[in-house]
Parts: C-alpha cells; structure tokens; sequence
C-alpha cells in the first residue's frame, strides 16, 4: 500500500507538470464522444463571427456547454465594447505569458462577434480591428504552442432570408399599432410590407452586409416603406431611400471573399456538424452534441414556395449567393486536407443522433454538465461559493447573461443542486 500511495503521488506531480509545460496539451477524457479527435489545448483564443439566422444560437449555447464542462471560459457578451475586447486582450496577452514562464495554466477563451446589441462596434470594426487583432496575436504566440483561430458559418441565401423574416418581420407585419403610435417603425403592412416579397425586395445580401459590418446592417431590421397619417389613417407613400453606402459593391465582394480566407474554420449551415467536427479538429472543442436553437416551422422546402418568393430572394442577394458558394468551396478544400478519419468520424456523429421526447441530440447525448451559471445574489444568500477555474482569464469567467435578457451578474456553480440555472444549460 505504501507502494502504491507513492506511485500515485509520482502520476499526479507528473500529470500536474504536463498541464503547466508550453506546447503540452493534457487530454481529460470527461465524457468525450469516440468520434472526437481533438486533444483539448493547452493555450487557445478562438473567435466565432456570428452572422444573423444562420445556426449561430446554437453556436452560442455549445460554446456555453464548453464552459460548463470545465474546460473553456467564454467571457464577453457578444455585442462587447472596443473596451471590453482590449482588457480581454490585455488578460489574454498576460495568461499566456503567465503559461509560457510555468506560472499557470494556459487559457483557452471563446468570443463570439455580433455587432447588433447592445453594442456594434465589434461587427463594425471586425475587419479593421479584430482581426488584426487575431493576426498580431497569431504571430506572438502561435510559434510558441497557443493556438489563435477563427471561424465562420453562412446560410444559403433562401433560407436565411426566409428564417429572418419569419422570426424578426412577420409579426410587424401582422401585427396593429394603435391609433396614436406615430412611429415610422411602428408595426403595419404600410411600413414593412403586406409579404416576404413585399419585405424581401427592399433588402439586400443581408449577409455579406454583416460580415462586412460597415454597410447599415441595422437597415435590415428597419421598415422598408415611407408612410404617413392623415385623417383615414396611416397610407404608405414611397420606398424608403436606402444609402449608396449600405449597397455591396465590387469592392466591398472583392473584401467578402479576401475575408473569408482568414478564418481558419468555414462553414455552411446546411452542412452544419462537418462545420463542427472541423471546429473540433482546429480550435479543441471537445463536446459537440447538440440540437438546434430558434428553429422556425415555416415552409423551406424551394419546391413548396412560391415563385414570387424565389424571385424575391434570387433578385436580392446577388452577393450572398457569390459569397455563398465561395463558402461551399472553402469548406470542402477544408474537409478535403482534413484528417483521413474525418469522413469516418463525420459519420459515427451522425449515427449517435438520439431522441429524447421531442428533443433531437445530434452527435448523442450530451454528457452530464459539472457546472451551471446561476444568479449571483441567489447563490450568495443559499451560501454557494463560485467556481473560478484556474485557467480563467478573470475571476468572473464571464459573469453576464445578457443574451438571455437577464441583466443581473450570474456566477458559475457546481451543476447540482443549488439556484435555478440561468445560462448553460440549453443541451441538459
């Protein structure tokens, strides 16, 4: 028994080493499915551009469910402040320096850009400030074993037009404003169109618009039509004037596409889990089971819509659909020098799929969560302590959850017991 008791200790003094050492990356099974190849990193900063109804929800929630397994932090909201995104950085820089002197572990921290709220300027500044930003840090530290990626899905034309218009416009469409609302913006068919033809032929490549992130994008959530009041009520007058600035120019496709090759992973929503086992190969996000967030029941099926909708969509997104099938093309070059398993291991994710009740868990079941985030002022009074991992950049880890709409601080916990959970826990 001695023996063995001083054998242990040699292991955990060994493995303890192993998690401290640069360019070492111990691997915690915790649960991982067999078709996951990825060791989890030693050192990582990953940044994820999120571009509206293209499967980014669902993004988010995974990225959440990394956390709360213990092995990322995901600390800022995703419409953070210049701010914000310089301390990140600041803390970043210092955590990693920190990992190559054998002071402390390395950090591995997820960020996802989307610049429509509650601020914009990370989606403004994406390609003038974030990603040099990225590049800088690639340079520093990536010769050095921390491994700084970027990724980025993108939705076939149709069906996110379809999916955008179901979930933000159809209900101003549908829905009255009272006598005494003069708002341009207040809901009515006059202002945002008696249809998705109606709406659609006023809004153009929303995506590209966003990824860009200096071509009004908040247009595309504003009405499409001029109106005016008089004595029989409200009556449409015009189309609303829409800047030159907010159309995508040669220049500004000629930018989409240089963009698109410097994200180390893209992907197309329709082929959503080789987007994520690519995910996993290059950045080490281990915990990819999942089902789908914000999922509207409106006809998708091209072949069940009308051709006054197809028309719309085809005469609107021009540049989304050249950008598009560049993504298409990007992502199987990607898969193509992938790994010789990535075909094999792309198949055994899809065959776990598993159905519980209602709910459909692409990838399996995912395991069983070893955290939760709850509300702060809840767990202060119940006497639970925070859980502040050690490779956390700060000791919040991100202590916010204002994607969810809830505006109180929220701490991470042990998963059982204790508070309701407030965020992370979408895939239990």
């Amino acid at each position: 028994a001695p023996k063995a008791s001083a054998w242990l200790g040699v292991v955990s003094v060994f493995v303890l080493s192993l998690m401290e050492r640069p360019g070492v990356a111990l691997e915690m099974q915790n649960d991982v499915a067999s078709y996951v190849d990825a060791p989890l990193p030693a050192c990582a900063l990953h940044v994820y551009r999120h571009l509206s109804k293209t499967g980014g929800t669902t993004l988010r929630f995974l990225f959440e469910k990394q956390v709360v397994m213990g092995e990322w932090e995901f600390p800022l909201i995703y419409g953070f402040k210049e701010e914000e995104w310089a301390a990140l950085l600041a803390r970043f820089r210092s955590a990693a320096e920190g990992w190559l002197r054998g002071d402390r572990p390395g950090p591995r921290v997820l960020v996802e850009v989307r610049g429509n709220w509650p601020s914009t300027w990370p989606a403004e500044h994406f390609t003038d400030r974030v990603i040099p930003d990225l590049q800088r840090l690639r340079a520093e530290f990536q010769p050095l074993g921390c491994n700084i990626t970027s990724s980025f899905l993108m939705r076939e034309p149709l069906g996110q037009y379809l999916s955008f218009y179901n979930y933000y416009i159809k209900k101003l469409q549908t829905s009255s404003s009272s006598p005494n609302d003069r708002n341009p913006a207040a809901p009515g068919v006059e202002a945002w169109g008696k249809d998705f033809p109606d709406w659609a032929v006023n809004v153009h490549d929303m995506q590209v618009r966003e990824l860009l992130g200096n071509k009004c994008t908040p247009q595309m959530r504003q009405p499409g039509y001029e109106t005016q009041w008089g004595p029989g009520g409200r009556t449409r007058t015009g189309v609303k004037h829409v800047p030159r600035q907010c159309y995508v120019l040669e220049k500004d496709l000629s930018m989409a596409k240089a963009l698109l090759r410097e994200f180390d992973v893209v992907g197309a929503t329709d082929r959503y889990e080789e987007f994520l086992l690519m995910l996993s190969d290059k950045v080490g996000i281990r915990h990819l089971q999942y089902k789908m967030s914000n999922t509207g029941s409106h006809e998708k099926r091209r072949d069940k819509l009308h051709e006054d909708t197809l028309r719309a969509v085809t005469n609107s997104t021009a540049a989304d659909d050249e950008v598009y099938k560049m993504v298409l093309e990007v992502q199987q070059s990607q898969i193509d020098t992938a790994s010789r398993s990535f075909g094999d291991r792309l198949r055994q994710m899809q065959e776990s799929t598993v159905k519980q009740g209602a709910v459909k868990f692409i990838g399996g079941k995912p395991p069983a969560s070893l955290y939760k985030w709850v509300d702060v002022a809840e767990a202060e009074r119940a006497g639970i302590q925070r859980v502040t991992p050690e490779f956390f950049t700060e000791p919040t880890g991100g202590g916010q959850a204002t994607a969810y709409i809830y505006f109180h601080p929220v701490m991470l916990v042990p998963h059982q017991g204790g508070p309701k959970c407030i965020k992370g826990c979408t895939f239990d």
